[in-house]
């Protein structure tokens, strides 16, 4: 029965909705048709109930009065669905919609009250406020307050007098309270669609400026991507080979100190990534791109690996002006503490000394190849001061299997 009572409430709210799928809540024409939409169901609700409160008082009420009742209303409704159904990209026609049903709301508050004068008629006129007020519309709000308030001060002058007030005396000061509450009301739900109205504005323009910021990451993430490409694949063969052996050496120095084979694997992962990465084609059509960015592991997978080409450039690069930096004078002040600093995540010092041997130990445009023997010496006279105890202690106490490892992948 629970569950019954639940889908059933699921599906008025539904019914109700202003939110639907492929709804573009910055577009106003489209927000305000979703709203005329919503009032005009209501209004389709409201002639039902109409036609059975005609049908419980139709003696009293008789037959042309119940038509000057549900006609118009029945023809107001029939077309404002015209105006939601087939005017759905004209703004004027929406706004001519919801004029449209402010003047049926108002209508029929007042109709039933005029045909069938009562108090639990008179509480017709605050609904109608209320179904107004869902337009969130300072024109159509006050709209309804002018009419409801004009024709209300009417009847409060020339009915309640004769129907609800019993002492004659009391008359003045009855109707002065009927119309301050009237007036309380109709501030209230005037207060609060233009509170309502101003803040759905800001958070259109909220949504604005996150949009064109999306629009803006969007170019900004292409435009990593296409330098991510440009990291991952334009390399040579010598310095493809470079990385290979310092991934080699990497991932023995995170064995030796003590890590497990899964980070292992990744220092090699890293140390290896420049050059042999080619999952970034981009040549994506439109389409290919929305998917891609609407999928969060993809830029993620995407974002990680760049992350992993820019931290390895950015060490490769440090590598080599530290090597060519190791007899200036700069080397050994205050400044090294800084650039020390960049690196203290223990997998950038892995990957760090690594490139920093094979680069010494390599020929280059500004030195010449140097034998194992000199490399470790100056390793432990100039270099040291770059990484940690642990780490460099490690390497220099194995140094022999990195001499080999270098040999061998050279050698090859």
């Amino acid at each position: 029965m629970n569950k019954l009572i639940m889908n059933l409430f699921s599906q008025i709210m539904k019914f109700f909705t202003l939110e639907v799928d492929g709804f573009d809540i910055l577009n106003s024409t489209e927000v305000l048709r979703r709203k005329n939409i919503i009032v005009n169901r209501l209004l389709l609700i409201a002639n039902i109930l109409i036609t059975i409160f005609v049908t419980m008082y139709y003696q009293s009420i008789g037959l042309p009065r119940s038509l000057s009742l549900l006609l118009p209303s029945l023809f107001i409704n029939i077309l404002i669905a015209y105006f939601v159904s087939n005017q759905k990209k004209d703004y004027e026609k929406q706004v001519m919609g919801m004029y449209l049903a402010v003047l049926s709301v108002c209508y029929i508050a007042l109709r039933i009250y005029f045909i069938y004068p009562a108090p639990q008629t008179y509480v017709f006129i605050y609904i109608a406020l209320v179904i107004i007020a869902l337009f969130q519309n300072r024109h159509a709000i006050i709209l309804g307050d002018v009419l409801i308030f004009s024709v209300a001060t009417f009847i409060h002058i020339n009915e309640i007098g004769k129907t609800l007030i019993s002492s004659q005396e009391n008359a003045t000061h009855d109707i002065s309270v009927y119309t301050m509450f009237l007036i309380l009301f109709i501030f209230v739900m005037t207060s609060m669609v233009f509170f309502s109205e101003y803040m759905d504005k800001e958070r259109k323009n909220e949504l604005k400026k996150r949009e064109e910021l999306e629009q803006e990451f969007q170019n900004v993430l292409w435009d990593v991507f296409d330098t991510i490409e440009d990291f991952s694949q334009t390399t040579d063969d010598d310095e493809l080979s470079s990385e290979y052996v310092v991934a080699l050496m990497a991932k023995r120095l995170g064995l030796l100190l003590k890590f497990d084979e899964e980070k292992c694997d990744q220092l090699f992962n890293f140390s290896i990534v420049i050059g042999v990465n080619n999952d970034f084609n981009l040549n994506y059509s439109e389409d290919d791109k929305k998917n891609i960015l609407k999928d969060y592991h993809k830029i993620r997978y995407k974002l990680g690996v760049g992350n992993m080409l820019l931290r390895r450039t950015r060490i490769r690069i440090k590598s080599e002006a530290m090597v060519r930096s190791r007899y200036e004078s700069w080397f050994i002040s205050e400044n090294f503490k800084k650039i020390k600093a960049e690196d203290s995540n223990i997998e950038n010092q892995i990957v760090l000394l690594c490139e920093t041997y094979v680069t010494l130990r390599d020929k280059q445009s500004y030195k010449k190849a140097l034998p194992h023997g000199k490399v470790m010496k100056e390793m432990m006279d100039k270099f040291s001061h770059f990484f940690d105890d642990e780490v460099l202690n490690t390497f220099v106490d194995n140094h022999v299997e990195f001499e080999v490892i270098y040999e061998r992948t050279r050698n090859n």
